[in-house]
């Protein structure tokens, strides 16, 4: 649908602006989940590597993953901050939000990998 139309009889957006469909939305939401779960999932996998005597290799990171609530609580306000980017991005480009995910998805998929090589070897057989 042109921006024209979906400006057309719109109070609320400003001009080169666009109202967010519910596809992009729901897109959104879902980028948003599949980020949440990889923080969760590199926030569990850190915690076993430093239970099993490892170290947090991010120097930003390394005093704040030794309290599991305080580096849950920093990955939570980034993935609402990423959410709220991908959204506001979105109004003024359409797309955009793809693009943002398309980043930072596959940047914690190899976070997410690289812990699991990690903790592997170490399991006892």
């Amino acid at each position: 649908m042109p921006a024209a139309k979906i400006l057309q009889g719109s109070g609320l957006a400003f001009p080169g602006q666009y109202k967010i469909d519910t596809v992009r939305v729901r897109q959104i939401v879902i980028f948003t989940l599949i980020l949440g779960s990889l923080f969760l999932l590199d926030i569990g996998t850190t915690q076993i590597i430093l239970r099993m005597g490892g170290v947090e290799l991010n120097p930003l990171m390394t005093g704040i993953v030794t309290n599991p609530a305080l580096h849950l609580a920093i990955k939570s306000v980034v993935l609402l901050a990423a959410a709220l980017v991908a959204a506001l991005a979105e109004r003024h480009v359409q797309g955009s939000s793809a693009y943002l995910y398309s980043i930072l998805i596959p940047v914690y998929i190899i976070v997410s990998v690289n812990n699991l090589f990690v903790i592997l070897p170490m399991i006892p057989v």
